[in-house]
C-alpha cells in the first residue's frame, strides 16, 4: 500500500490491469495471506460490513496469486528505488517473530521467492503485521474498541477531521457517534471532541507499549546485526 500510495508505476499497473483500486486491492493485497472468511475478523480500520460486501469482488483475484503479484510488483518498484540488494538484516529480523494471530501467522508463514527486494517486502509486512497486532492488544488493555482507537482517538491524538471516518473508511455516523460518547464518558475526549489530557496520556501510553513490542526482537540480534539493520532500514526509510 505504501508503494501504492506514492503512485509508483510496478503497483500502478497491477492495480489497473486486475482492476484492483482502492480497497480492493488492499484487502487482497495484505490479506490474502489467510482464508477470506477471515477478513472481517483481522480488518479493523473499516467497518466488517464492508469487507463482506468487497469479498465477492476480491476472492475471485485468487487472493494468494495475488499477495505474490503485489510482492512482485513492490519487489520491482523497491529495486528500482534501491538498486542495491538488502542485506539479511531485515530477514532475520522478520525469522524472530513469534506470530500471534492470523494475519502475523499468515505473513510469518508465506514463502519467499528468492527475490531480494521482493523478499524485503514480505519481511517488512511481518514486522508490520507484528506491531498492528500489538498495536490492538495494547489498545485491548485499555479497553478501547478498535473503532475507539483507531478512528476516534487516534485522529484526534493527531489532531485530524472526524469525518474522514465515515468518508474514507465507511463508518456511518451513530457508530462514530457512539464510539465518541464512551471515550467522553471516560474523559478521554472534551464535549468539542478533542483529546484531553488524560486521552493523550492514554494514548502515548499505547504507543510506547506499542513500540516496546515492536522492539522486544532487536535485543536477540548481537549489536553488529543489530548496526546492520539499521543501516539498511535508514537505507530503505531515506526513499
Amino acid at each position: 500500500m505504501w508503494l501504492f500510495m506514492r503512485q509508483e508505476p510496478e503497483v500502478l499497473a497491477l492495480v489497473e490491469d486486475r482492476h484492483t483500486m482502492g480497497f480492493p486491492h488492499y484487502l487482497t493485497s495484505r490479506m490474502g495471506v489467510i482464508p477470506p472468511q477471515r477478513w472481517a475478523d483481522e480488518v479493523f480500520i473499516v467497518p466488517s460490513s464492508l469487507i463482506e460486501h468487497l469479498r465477492p469482488r476480491c476472492e475471485p483475484l485468487n487472493p494468494p496469486e495475488y499477495v505474490d503479484a503485489a510482492l512482485n510488483a513492490g519487489g520491482r518498484a523497491l529495486a528500482r528505488l534501491v538498486p542495491e540488494a538488502p542485506t539479511s538484516a531485515l530477514r532475520e529480523l522478520a525469522d524472530l517473530v513469534e506470530a500471534q494471530g492470523a494475519l502475523v501467522s499468515g505473513w510469518a508463514s508465506w514463502h519467499r521467492s528468492g527475490d531480494d527486494h521482493g523478499d524485503a517486502v514480505r519481511d517488512a509486512m511481518v514486522l508490520r503485521e507484528d506491531r498492528a497486532h500489538g498495536h490492538y492488544e495494547a489498545a485491548r488493555e485499555a479497553q478501547l474498541a478498535p473503532l475507539q482507537l483507531i478512528m476516534v482517538l487516534t485522529q484526534a491524538w493527531r489532531g485530524g477531521d472526524l469525518t474522514v471516518l465515515s468518508g474514507a473508511f465507511r463508518w456511518g455516523e451513530e457508530a462514530v457517534g457512539e464510539a465518541q460518547a464512551s471515550l467522553r464518558e471516560r474523559g478521554l475526549l472534551t464535549e468539542s471532541g478533542t483529546i484531553t489530557d488524560v486521552g493523550q496520556a492514554l494514548r502515548d501510553q499505547i504507543e510506547e507499549s506499542t513500540n516496546r513490542w515492536a522492539g522486544r526482537y532487536l535485543g536477540r540480534l548481537d549489536e553488529s546485526r543489530r548496526g546492520g539493520l539499521v543501516a539498511e532500514l535508514e537505507r530503505l526509510g531515506a526513499i
